[in-house]
């Protein structure tokens, strides 16, 4: 679609860092909203899972059978039912995040430039993923590269940090292939989320038949640029799409302009549906929204952070 590039990539610039400590600490008390239905190691992570075992606290009962640990025996049951019974809870668990990031050329068009954005979103998400006690993954280019992990812990959020700022775009990437691959590697499910301009031909469909709900829950964010959903041009232009290098010699016209807007707004609604239908969250974000004051409560909003 030609609205995917009107602009170029402008001359790199020393970037600032991905983020300052005091946001981090911020970020700390956020935590992913991960669905009961995900499968993930026991005690470890802090994620409600439908697995019960015996607990402290508790929201039903089991009969008691040899072996069983005697404190979790409810002595008050006990005392009324003459029966010894188990209290059971649901147990917490550490769940598998998986980041998939667009770095197709399309990525550095705009202002500011998305795959900043797409970095940051995926640095924000890995930082929260390893503070709580996930396992996060990264995959990224074409074909589907391994950038980060799989690994947990605190500690490696500085690599993870080095290894997204090291991201570079390139041609268009796989995003079917690298669901591919992080279904492959996480067979039993998890969390996974897809950052992308999606200008490429989004495999929707596929990526959900490789990442399927419930075993998986995928959310997609979708980057997107002012300058492209509501241009503000006029006169003869040279388009040029920055993922195949393609040209177009169009002459924009309030007409023209009309029916660009109503295209993308079409489009839109046709990934969001396509999404729906696929098990798929989605989620549109402009690009120029502070990451802190409107990204991230926009994703509170949409119940993937609480």
């Amino acid at each position: 679609m030609w609205f995917a590039t009107i602009f170029r990539r402008k001359p790199a610039t020393t970037e600032p860092p991905l983020f300052d400590e005091a946001f981090l600490h911020r970020l700390e008390r956020l935590s992913l909203q991960a669905q009961r239905t995900l499968r993930g190691t026991p005690i470890v992570g802090q994620h409600p899972s439908r697995q019960q075992m015996p607990a402290t606290i508790f929201n039903d009962h089991r009969p008691y059978v040899h072996g069983d640990d005697p404190r979790y025996l409810d002595w008050h049951a006990y005392a009324r039912q003459e029966h010894l019974l188990v209290r059971l809870g649901e147990i917490e668990q550490e769940v598998a995040v998986s980041v998939l990031v667009d770095t197709s050329r399309s990525m550095v068009t705009g202002e500011p430039a998305r795959l900043r954005l797409a970095i940051q979103l995926a640095g924000a998400i890995g930082y929260l993923a390893l503070a709580h006690g996930d396992q996060v993954t990264v995959v990224a280019g074409a074909p589907a590269t391994l950038v980060f992990g799989p690994a947990r812990g605190k500690a490696l959020a500085v690599e993870l940090f080095r290894s997204l700022r090291a991201l570079a775009p390139g041609h268009q990437t796989d995003l079917a292939q690298a669901a591919q691959q992080v279904a492959q590697r996480r067979p039993q499910g998890g969390l996974a989320l897809v950052i992308s301009d999606l200008l490429t031909s989004m495999p929707i469909e596929t990526i959900a038949r490789h990442l399927p709900a419930p075993r998986w829950q995928v959310m997609a964010l979708h980057l997107l640029s002012p300058a492209e959903v509501a241009p503000n041009l006029h006169g003869p232009l040279d388009l040029v799409d920055s993922e195949t290098g393609e040209r177009l010699a169009l002459d924009l016209d309030d007409e023209t302009l009309a029916s660009y807007r109503a295209a993308v707004q079409a489009w839109r609604a046709a990934l969001a549906q396509r999404c729906a239908a696929s098990g798929i969250a989605y989620a549109p974000m402009m690009v120029d929204w502070p990451l802190e004051r409107q990204i991230i409560p926009f994703l509170r909003m949409r119940r993937f952070l609480g």
